[in-house]
C-alpha cells in the first residue's frame, strides 16, 4: 500500500465520502492518511497519544472532523483531517 510502513497491521479505515481519494487509517500506534487512494500515506499523530488507536471514525456531515478512540477509553478529535489531534473535551471546550 504505497508508502504505509510494512509492519502497519490497519485497526481501522474511513473513506471521506465527498472526497474518496482521501483515506484515513489507524493502527495500534498511529494515524496514518492519504490523499491518492492508498498510493501514497502520511503519518498524522501530532497531539495522539501512544496508547493505542481503537477506532477511527469520520462525522459524515464534516468529513474533515475525524474521531480517534484510544485504547485507555479517551476520545480524540481532528479538525483537519487528521493533521492534528486534541481531547475530544479540549475541542468542544475551545469552540464554546
Amino acid at each position: 500500500m504505497g508508502s504505509l510502513p510494512a509492519n502497519a497491521g490497519a485497526t481501522a479505515v474511513v473513506i471521506d465520502p465527498n472526497e474518496p481519494e482521501r483515506v484515513s487509517a489507524a493502527d495500534d500506534t498511529a494515524f496514518y492518511r492519504s490523499d491518492d487512494a492508498g498510493q501514497t500515506w502520511v503519518g498524522a499523530s501530532q497531539g495522539l497519544p501512544d496508547d493505542g488507536i481503537a477506532a477511527l471514525a469520520l462525522d459524515p456531515r464534516q468529513p474533515r472532523r475525524l474521531y480517534a478512540a484510544m485504547a485507555d477509553g479517551s476520545l480524540y478529535v481532528s479538525e483537519d483531517g487528521g493533521a492534528a489531534w486534541s481531547l475530544a473535551a479540549e475541542a468542544r471546550d475551545a469552540a464554546g
